[in-house]
């Protein structure tokens, strides 16, 4: 699968279940309701470039747990997150697929 199709899939299935995830539930998600046969460490490549691109956004795992999504800040780059979709993911989800 060539690396424009790999993060087409990627943000696909990110604006398919619209809430934030883990990468490795991306990943295991992606393996099971797409097939995919690239390593988790392409879907976290690819999850990093969609962030730098701003169309998906690493939050705050604690405060998903009390309703509230909160971004991490720059300075927190290290910590670990979950990944959401934004709307300007699902615009370019929706183009890529043909909506």
């Amino acid at each position: 699968m060539p690396p424009e199709e790999r993060r087409n899939v990627v943000l696909e299935f990110m604006a398919e279940h619209g809430i934030a995830l883990p990468p490795k539930a991306i990943f295991r998600g992606l393996k099971i309701e797409r097939g995919i046969t690239f390593s988790y460490r392409t879907v976290q490549t690819i999850l990093s470039e969609l962030e730098d691109q701003g169309l998906v956004a690493r939050v705050d795992k604690e405060s998903l747990d009390e309703g509230n999504i909160q971004p991490i800040p720059e300075d927190e780059a290290g910590k670990r997150a979950y990944y959401m979709i934004t709307m300007d993911g699902r615009r370019e989800a929706g183009a890529s697929n043909g909506d």
